[in-house]
């Protein structure tokens, strides 16, 4: 059986095509659990350096579906041909290095009704907003329990630009009424309520209070009356 972690079963779970594209694949379990479950017929996996290609290589080999998942050593999309490329996984980075991904030339494909699954690691508030502006829409967002409590975003091009507001930024598409939801948020305010404390000690008061009034907002956004 592979190996495959709740949030790549998450990932997995929101891919709509048959031809995937799996960016900065590590390991490429996921590209080899699609393919042995039938959940993707052809897969490029990418991964910005060799040894995780090598690695990868082991585990197409392994699971013998080495003849359907093409990897290719690329910084994000630069050497993918995207022709015939339905859905996009980008898992397991940073929210600003995935938003670097998708906003260099190369990504401009993705405006032609490719499916995106996003997993940000970390600063999701980041990626969101500039989803929202450049015109992507986020139609689902789950959040998922593996070693920590992680967000799963998908999207896709409308060329809707309304901007997002603070809390929509940290909140996203998230269920109210998950549990899960209660916990990722959690881990956010936490954030948030040190870094408002940092800037109290270095006197930055306005910029703290702005934190704070943030933290209210997302209290009344998890408020249950508000369902």
């Amino acid at each position: 059986m592979i190996p495959i972690s709740p949030r790549l079963l998450c990932c997995a779970s929101m891919l709509k095509g048959d031809f995937i594209c799996d960016i900065g694949t590590d390991h490429a379990y996921l590209p080899a659990y699609l393919i042995q479950s039938g959940k993707a017929k052809q897969v490029i996996a990418t991964d910005v350096k060799q040894g995780p290609l090598d690695s990868a290589k082991g585990t197409l080999k392994r699971y013998h579906v080495e003849q359907d998942i093409k990897l290719v050593l690329s910084d994000g999309f630069d050497k993918v041909n995207s022709k015939g490329i339905t859905d996009v996984v980008i898992a397991g980075m940073g929210g600003e290095t995935i938003r670097d991904i998708l906003a260099a030339p190369k990504a401009a494909f993705l405006k032609k009704g490719v499916n995106l699954v996003l997993q940000p690691m970390t600063k999701a508030e980041i990626l969101r907003p500039w989803l929202a502006e450049n015109g992507f829409s986020i139609s689902k967002e789950i959040a998922v329990k593996d070693t920590h409590v992680y967000t799963v975003i998908q999207a896709s091009y409308t060329g809707d630009t309304e901007p997002l507001t603070p809390v929509q930024c940290y909140c996203g598409k998230l269920r109210h009424s998950d549990p899960l939801t209660k916990i990722y948020l959690a881990g956010v305010q936490e954030r948030l309520h040190t870094k408002a404390a940092g800037l109290r000690e270095s006197g930055s008061n306005s910029e703290a209070d702005e934190i704070r009034s943030l933290l209210n907002e997302i209290n009344e956004w998890l408020n249950p009356n508000r369902r």
